[in-house]
C-alpha cells in the first residue's frame, strides 16, 4: 500500500481510482475518540521532574534517551499492580500503560521501543485523557510515517501498522483473508485474534500483493463497509468522520482529504481540486526546537480543527450502487499510473494471457449492503516509492 500512496493528496490510487484512510476508518477500527481537543503542547519535559510527579518514580539513567522512555521499563515497573496498591499507584501505573499503547502500537516510531514523554503531560488528569481525538492524531501520525515512506531508500516505516493493515482488509477483499470471528467493535478484533485463512489471497508475498491490486476489479473495494454493522455512534464523531480539515499531532500536520474520496461517505466524487501544497508542513520535525509550543506554532490549524463541523462534506447522495462517473475515471487515468507490477505487467494486465494463477478475492461476511466503483483503464504517471 505504501507504493500507492500519494503524499500530495494523502490518498492511495488504486487501478479503481482515489481512497485513504478516513477518520471513519481509525474510530472503527480502532475504536478511538476522533472528535475533541487536538493533540498538542510542547516537545520540552523535565524528564525526571515529569515521571516523579505523574509516575511515582524516576526512571534509571538506562530506562531513557533524550525526551523518551522505555517501553520495556514502563511493562517491567508498572505491569504488576497488586489489589492493596493505593489510588496514585494505580494512576501511575494507567498512564503508563497508556504510554506503552501510543509508543507500541498506537503512535510508533521506526525504533518501537521508546515512547515521547510529551504525551505524559496530557496524561495528568486521567478524567481529561478522553477529551483528547487521539484518533486524529493516531491518523495524523500514519500519514506522515506514509508520506516519508515513500522517498527513495526508506525501508522501514513508524505509524500504526494495525490500522493501516485492517484499512486494507476491510476496504479491499482481494486482499482480505477470511476470518471466521463475528464483527464486535473496535473492528480490529476481528483480524486479530487467530484463525486467519490466507488460502486464497497472497500471504506474506510483496509481488504477489502488487499482481493482485493490479487485476482488482471493481467489486472487490467495499466503499462502505461499515454501513450494516449495529453500532452507536454520536452525531459529534459522525460529522467529524467526513471534515476536510487538518490532522494535528504536536509537530505533525496532515491534511485530511476527504474532498477526494467523497464516495466513501456515500457522496458523488467530483473532479478534485488541486490538493494543499504540505510540503512546508512535511519539512517540518522535532529537531526544529526542543521547546516548541505547537498550540502556538499551529494556531491557525488548530483554529481550523476547531471550526471542522464548518468544513464537514457537502454533495448529492448517491443512490443505488456507489461509482465513479466515466468524467472522473478519465481525469483520473491522465493524472495516475494504473499498475506498479514489474515491466511485462504494466498494461493493464487484463488483457494480458495468465502467467500466473489468477487470485480469487474473498468475500466479505458482512451486516451491509454493497456498493461497487465505475470502470477503469491503463494511463501513464504516479510517484512510485523505491
Amino acid at each position: 500500500m505504501v507504493e500507492r500512496w500519494r503524499p500530495e493528496t494523502h490518498t492511495f490510487h488504486l487501478p479503481i481510482g482515489e481512497y485513504t484512510i478516513t477518520l471513519e476508518d481509525v474510530y472503527y477500527i480502532l475504536g478511538l475518540n476522533v472528535s475533541g481537543l487536538p493533540v498538542s503542547g510542547s516537545n520540552f519535559v523535565q524528564v525526571k521532574q515529569i515521571c516523579q510527579d505523574y509516575l511515582g518514580v524516576i526512571p534509571p539513567d538506562g530506562a531513557t534517551k533524550g525526551n523518551s522512555i522505555k517501553l520495556k521499563w514502563l511493562k517491567d515497573t508498572f505491569d504488576d499492580v497488586g489489589e492493596n496498591a493505593s489510588e496514585l499507584e494505580k494512576q501511575a501505573s494507567c498512564r503508563a500503560y497508556i504510554l506503552r499503547m501510543i509508543g507500541g502500537l498506537l503512535m510508533p516510531d521506526k525504533s518501537n521501543n521508546r515512547v515521547h514523554l510529551k504525551y505524559l503531560s496530557l496524561l495528568g488528569d486521567l478524567n481529561k485523557v478522553s477529551q483528547y481525538s487521539w484518533g486524529s492524531a493516531v491518523l495524523a501520525t500514519l500519514y506522515r510515517e506514509l508520506c516519508l515512506a515513500t522517498k527513495p531508500g526508506v525501508i522501514s516505516m513508524g505509524g500504526c501498522a494495525l490500522l493501516l493493515q485492517n484499512w486494507a482488509w476491510y476496504r479491499l477483499s482481494c486482499v482480505a483473508p477470511e476470518s471466521p470471528k463475528p464483527w464486535i467493535f473496535p473492528l480490529a478484533q476481528r483480524f486479530n485474534s487467530g484463525g486467519l485463512n490466507f488460502a486464497k489471497v497472497p500471504h506474506n508475498d510483496v509481488e504477489g500483493y502488487r499482481k493482485t491490486i493490479d487485476h482488482m476489479m471493481v467489486e472487490e473495494f467495499y466503499w462502505r463497509p461499515y454501513l450494516g454493522f449495529q453500532h452507536e455512534v454520536s452525531e459529534e464523531d459522525r460529522a467529524t468522520w467526513s471534515a476536510c480539515t487538518y490532522l494535528l499531532c504536536y509537530h505533525i500536520v496532515e491534511k485530511h482529504h476527504t474532498d477526494r474520496v467523497t464516495l466513501q461517505f456515500g457522496l458523488h466524487q467530483q473532479i478534485p481540486q488541486p490538493p494543499e501544497d504540505m510540503k512546508s508542513y512535511h519539512e517540518v520535525d522535532m529537531r526544529r526546537g526542543i521547546d516548541d509550543n505547537w498550540t502556538w506554532v499551529w494556531r491557525e490549524e488548530i483554529n481550523h480543527w476547531n471550526e471542522r463541523h464548518n468544513y464537514v462534506l457537502q454533495g448529492n447522495i448517491v443512490q443505488g450502487v456507489l461509482c465513479h462517473s466515466t468524467e472522473y475515471m478519465i481525469w483520473f487515468r491522465q493524472h495516475t499510473k494504473l499498475f506498479i507490477s514489474v515491466e511485462q505487467y504494466l498494461r493493464d494486465p487484463r488483457l494480458q494471457p495468465p502467467s500466473y494463477p489468477r487470485v480469487q478475492s474473498t468475500s466479505q461476511s458482512t451486516p451491509q449492503h454493497q456498493y461497487t466503483a465505475g470502470p477503469s483503464s491503463s494511463s501513464p504517471h504516479i510517484h512510485v516509492a523505491t
